[in-house]
């Protein structure tokens, strides 16, 4: 079957432009010779500054900003829509075939009460990853208790669509190296990377990759270890 990548857009990866316009570069050059990719992201810096402006200074909790009014649920969400949107130009931009996806869109992820969060109805995004199109997703979903949209944690909705892709995909999930891919400085990557062994330096949140880890394929890549050569090369993730 099929190599999937999912690729868990970090909030210091969601916030640099310039390595979202390589990125894209990347995907254009690639061509149709680039694997099949999802790329999943929530809020980022972008969110923070929209709450900013208004005033309200939000902490953090499990990567998803607590929100305490309406006003402030509709402001994360509009931001969060809008950065989909930013991503989707950006790929656009670069004549990459490309599709901005919120989570809520034909019920795509959904939480029921007391469960985890799930993606279902999946068909129409394996089409669509068939016909070498990169969907955009978003962690927004609908609130099991009020029907209202919000954001869960981007790496939920990442385990979510992996693991609900599996009857069309072998799902492996990406996440972003800060720097260089661990042991390429050295000229090779090595096969494996212990997930305790993981620290800032390595990646961003390295707390996403524990978390995974142990029930998904994990590579630590970076743009050009995705999508510039004949196969993909990283560092797997062991728990």
């Amino acid at each position: 079957m099929q190599s999937l990548y999912v690729v868990y857009l970090d909030r210091h990866h969601l916030g640099d432009d310039l390595f979202l316009k390589s990125l894209a570069q990347h995907f254009a050059e690639a061509g149709a010779q680039a694997p099949p990719c999802v790329l999943v992201h929530g809020s980022g810096e972008k969110v923070e500054r929209t709450l900013e402006a208004q005033g309200y200074f939000p902490d953090r909790t499990g990567g998803v900003l607590e929100v305490e009014t309406e006003e402030q649920r509709r402001l994360v969400e509009r931001a969060v829509r809008e950065v989909n949107q930013e991503i989707v130009a950006t790929l656009t931009d670069e004549v990459v075939s490309t599709v901005g996806i919120q989570g809520v869109d034909r019920g795509l992820l959904h939480k029921a009460p007391g469960e985890p969060l799930e993606a279902s109805n999946t068909g129409w995004l394996s089409a669509l990853l068939k016909q070498h199109v990169v969907p955009v997703v978003s962690a927004l979903v609908e609130a099991p208790d009020t029907g209202k949209v919000q954001e869960v944690p981007a790496v939920e909705a990442v385990r979510a669509l992996a693991q609900g892709l599996e009857a069309s995909f072998d799902p492996v999930v990406c996440v972003l190296a800060s720097g260089d891919v661990p042991g390429e400085s050295e000229g090779e990557t090595p096969a494996s990377i212990e997930a305790d062994a993981l620290t800032e330096e390595a990646v961003p949140e390295p707390a996403v990759a524990r978390h995974l880890a142990p029930h998904l394929p994990v590579l630590v890549t970076d743009a050009q270890g995705l999508l510039g050569g004949s196969r993909v090369r990283g560092a797997r993730v062991t728990s």
